[in-house]
């Protein structure tokens, strides 16, 4: 390990623990959208079962990248023991449970916490003083300004998911997903409005995000407020391209998180095959 890359890593992982002041597994209010709420979740802990749970909690997530794409398992079958290159299977479990770089070259994927968007339960006939006093807010700088009322339900599973870590004056949000039967309904630009939330809780001005060249795809973040950035303009921000988790053929947007929305994105990488992202649109 040179002392660079090593330095520039624990620079990194310093600028990651800002998230982790953030509590998870708590139901915040999104201001000005009373049908849904967001939370953010940790599968960290344990690689394997973290891997497991997620999958089995947001299906959808992992479903939007990997149709049409080779698994690791076939991979392996079809080369042998030949060195092959890792599958965006193995790029999403290691990015939901965390997985960190051992030597130098590899993709770090420490940091990262899902930010999941869930459908409010709302009790159609209540209990006499079901409803008389309010739910104490769960974090002075997340969801809305004044203790919900009625206290926060979720209904069902999430319907958008995105990976989300912080980086030095940045969040980074590689995978975002919506439920194929959720889309077309607004989640996307919730998700967004999330994601935002949480930055202006840390005092981070700026998101990145990762999309795929299609046209469709690019349309959906141009509409939601993102713009084309430059090399020089990443290299001011002092980002490199091993900092962020990317795939082939993708695209690294950003935007600033204040309500003004400046926004960059730019061409990270070039090849025949494509991995798709999020597909959902405003």
């Amino acid at each position: 390990m040179s002392t660079a890359w090593g330095e520039r890593l624990v620079m990194l992982h310093e600028s990651r623990k800002q998230l982790y002041t953030l509590p998870c597994d708590q139901l915040f209010e999104l201001p000005g959208r009373p049908n849904v709420i967001y939370s953010l979740k940790n599968y960290t802990v344990d690689k394997v079962v973290g891997a497991q749970e997620c999958r089995s909690d947001m299906p959808f997530l992992f479903k939007a990248f990997e149709t049409g794409q080779i698994g690791p398992r076939r991979l392996s079958r079809m080369l042998g023991d030949k060195p092959r290159t890792a599958t965006i299977h193995e790029y999403l479990d290691w990015t939901v449970t965390g997985v960190e770089a051992q030597q130098e070259g590899e993709y770090d994927f420490s940091g990262f916490r899902l930010l999941v968007l869930l459908p409010r339960e709302r009790v159609m006939w209540p209990a006499p003083g079901q409803y008389d006093k309010p739910q104490p807010r769960r974090h002075p700088k997340l969801g809305a300004p004044l203790d919900p009322l009625p206290g926060l339900m979720a209904k069902g599973k999430p319907v958008t998911a995105a990976t989300i870590r912080t980086g030095p004056g940045y969040i980074e949000v590689p995978f975002v997903a919506t439920h194929e039967n959720k889309r077309g309904r607004g989640f996307g630009r919730c998700i967004v409005e999330a994601i935002e939330e949480v930055a202006r809780a840390l005092n981070i001005d700026r998101l990145l995000l990762c999309s795929t060249r299609e046209e469709s795809v690019a349309n959906t973040w141009r509409h939601l407020g993102f713009k084309e950035t430059t090399e020089e303009q990443l290299k001011a921000w002092n980002v490199e391209d091993s900092d962020l988790v990317h795939m082939q053929n993708t695209l690294q947007v950003s935007h600033g998180s204040s309500c003004s929305r400046t926004a960059a994105c730019r061409h990270i990488r070039s090849s025949s095959t494509q991995q798709p992202v999020d597909s959902t649109s405003s």
